[in-house]
Formats: C-alpha cells, sequence, structure tokens
C-alpha cells in the first residue's frame, strides 16, 4: 500500500498562499480586460441587480429618444410644408390683386394662374408626409409621442388641413354681372347671403313657366318684371310666370337662411355663361363651394377674393404657431432624455466599472507577491532536504 506524501506546514502554508495569488492575479486580469469590476452577480449580487435596473431603464428611455427624434423630424417636416403654402398663398394673393385692373386676356390668364397655384397647395400638402405621417393634410391625422413606460407621459400632436379646401380658398371663376356660375347639375346649394342679395336667372330659351314653390322660412321675394311672388312657410304662398327668350328673373333675398325653390317646365337655364340643364332648380343660398366669381373690373369681387387669402393666411401662421410650440416641447423632451439617459448609464457605471489605475497596481502587486511566495516555497523545501545530509 503506497503511503501518502506528507508536506511539512510551511511548504503548505506557503503552496496556500502561492494559490491564493493566483486566484487574485486572475481576477485582476479580468477586471483589466473587460474594464468591469463586478461582471457577474458572483461577484457582488447587490452592485450587479442595481445596475441592471439602471440599465434596463437607459435602455427604455434610449428608444423613445429616438421616437421623440422622429416625431420631432416629423414635425418639422410639416412646419415646413406650411411655410411653402403660406408662399403659394402670397403668390395668389398678388395674382388676385393685378386682377383688379386686368382685361381681356390678361383677365383671363391671371384667372388660369390663379387656380394653377391653387392646385398646388393641394398638391404639396399631399407631399408633405414623413414616415407615412402628414400632419398638413387631414384634421383626423395624429402624431403620438410616447416618452417613457408610463401611459400619461406622452404628447399627442393633431394635424391640420392647410390644403386649398382645408383652407377655404375657391377657385376663381371669371363671371358677368352675376354671382354664380355652374354647370351640368341638377340642384344647386348656395350659402346664404346677407339680406337685399339679388340672384339674377337669365332665360334663353323659347317661352317656359316659372313657378316659385314653398320656402323653410318666411321672408324671401321673387320678383319678375314688375310682378312680386311673396313665397309663404311650407309652401302656402307662391305663383308662377312665362318667361320669353332674354327676360330676367330676379330673386331677393329680404332675410337670411331662407330657402327656395324654382321649378323649370323647360330643360335648360343659364346662369353667367354656363348652363344648368335640369328640371328642378333650388336655391338655398349666394355662393357655391366657397368659389370666388369675378368680372373683370369689379373690385369688390377681387376684395372679397383677397379676403379670403388673408383669412388663409392668418389660419396658416395659427397652425405654425401651434406646431412650433410642440416642436420646442419634443425638443425639451429630448434634451431631458438624452441627460436622463446619461445619468442612468453613469449610475450603473459608477456601481460596475473597474478603477484600471486601481487594477493596475493591484496586478503589479500580486505579481510581486507570486514571486515572493514562490521563494518562500523554494526556501521550505530546502529547509526538509537538510535531513538528507545525513546520509552523506
Amino acid at each position: 500500500m503506497a503511503s501518502e506524501v506528507t508536506l511539512s506546514t510551511a511548504v503548505r502554508d506557503s503552496l496556500l498562499s502561492l494559490k491564493d495569488t493566483t486566484r487574485l492575479i486572475d481576477t485582476t486580469q479580468g477586471r483589466l480586460s473587460t474594464g468591469l469590476r463586478v461582471a457577474a452577480a458572483t461577484d457582488d449580487p447587490v452592485s450587479f441587480f442595481q445596475a441592471k435596473t439602471l440599465s434596463d431603464r437607459a435602455f427604455d428611455f434610449g428608444e423613445k429618444k429616438d421616437a421623440i427624434d422622429q416625431g420631432i423630424s416629423t414635425v418639422e417636416t410639416a412646419l415646413g410644408g406650411i411655410e411653402a403654402v403660406e408662399s403659394i398663398v402670397r403668390q395668389i394673393k398678388g395674382v388676385a390683386g393685378s386682377l383688379k385692373s386686368a382685361t381681356g386676356t390678361q383677365f383671363t390668364d391671371l384667372i388660369t394662374q390663379f387656380n394653377s397655384l391653387r392646385t398646388q397647395i393641394g398638391t404639396l400638402t399631399e407631399d408633405t408626409s414623413f414616415q407615412g405621417v402628414n400632419l398638413v393634410n387631414a384634421t383626423t391625422e395624429q402624431l403620438a409621442v410616447s416618452f417613457s413606460q408610463e401611459t400619461a407621459s406622452s404628447l399627442a400632436i393633431d394635424g391640420v388641413n392647410i390644403s386649398e379646401t382645408g383652407l377655404d380658398i375657391g377657385q376663381a371663376v371669371a363671371a358677368s354681372n352675376t354671382s354664380f356660375n355652374f354647370s351640368g347639375v341638377t340642384s344647386l346649394a348656395l350659402n346664404t347671403g346677407a339680406a337685399g342679395t339679388v340672384i339674377t336667372v337669365t332665360y334663353q330659351g323659347t317661352g317656359v313657366g316659372i313657378t316659385a314653390g314653398g320656402v323653410t322660412a318666411a321672408g324671401p321675394t321673387i320678383t319678375f318684371g314688375t310682378l312680386s311672388i311673396l313665397l309663404g312657410v311650407g309652401g302656402s304662398g307662391g305663383g308662377s310666370e312665362t318667361l320669353s327668350q332674354g327676360d330676367v328673373l330676379s330673386v331677393t333675398l329680404i332675410g337670411n337662411a331662407n330657402t327656395a325653390s324654382i321649378d323649370t317646365l323647360a330643360s335648360n337655364v343659364f346662369f353667367g355663361s354656363l348652363t344648368v340643364s335640369s328640371t328642378e332648380l333650388t336655391v338655398d343660398s349666394i355662393a357655391g363651394n366657397n368659389d370666388n366669381f369675378i368680372a373683370e373690373g369689379n373690385t369688390t369681387q377681387v376684395d372679397t377674393a383677397i379676403t379670403q387669402l388673408d383669412d388663409a393666411l392668418t389660419t396658416l401662421r395659427s397652425n405654425a404657431q401651434t406646431l412650433g410650440s410642440n416642436v420646442a416641447l419634443l425638443q425639451t423632451r429630448l434634451d431631458f432624455t438624452e441627460q436622463y439617459v446619461n445619468n442612468l448609464a453613469g449610475g450603473a457605471a459608477k456601481l460596475t466599472l473597474a478603477d484600471i489605475n486601481e487594477e493596475g497596481a493591484n496586478l503589479l502587486a500580486l505579481q510581486t507577491r507570486q514571486q515572493l511566495g514562490i521563494s518562500a516555497l523554494a526556501f521550505a523545501g530546502q529547509a526538509e532536504q537538510g535531513i538528507l545530509s545525513l546520509f552523506r
């Protein structure tokens, strides 16, 4: 039976010390290579899990930071669209001003230019999209930006409609002695005009009967030549008259928000220069689809169109101010989030990162200790070898 090797106490102590030193050297070299003082839960459970909590929160806010940054770009795109539309509206306003003194082909060309620029507003707003979000082409669009995991910590930015229809910029229609210009419809819906406004209908066919029907409210009067017809509520009043070619039928609105119905027995009634083919013509109010009916030399009609454009500019400025405030808020949240993420990451680093200078000094000291341990082990072995001198 082989006997076990017996080590002296001195040798055993030297071996244990050398083993501990080697373990410390491995740990120190690991810290120097990774830069971490706490790389796993076994190194320091408390510091490790505290640092992990901070790192996870920093990661979550880092994702929100990217969303905020994209939100800023989306709103800035919308602001750029508003600025461009404002420039177009100013151009249209300049064209409208030129209509006051224009005549003939120049007047017609300016009308065309007015409508062409108006169309570009709609085209531009449709193109003002960022990653599928368009904040200037529909009031139903909304940009939602989340700032954290909390549901309430968010910002919802409502879209606006700055298209030509959203801004209520009607197209320009060349007119002659009339406020209307419609074609190919069986019913006309016109916005209520002020009391005293006159609607003129010129019939250019053979004899036809014009019957004034019922109304929804009392007040309006239909005048034909010397004939006046007071329309009663619910059709209780009314009258009829036969028109010859070239005759004029005038409808004078005495009050607001009234509806007059004119039934024609023939098919053709002319409004201005365009034909309305119908068997029933309903007049609700005074202007159709917000169009600007402008006759040569009629500065009042031009001024009405310019007022419409001024209102559009006011709306654009208001929208720009609102979106600009949202950009400022998003930028503030972005700056805060960046700083907060840095603070969280810094806190996690303080719990886990190693001091490279300190660990370098520790490694040098441990290497010296290791060399001394090896020397001590050698000395202990030499002391035991002294017994061999007895056998010489």
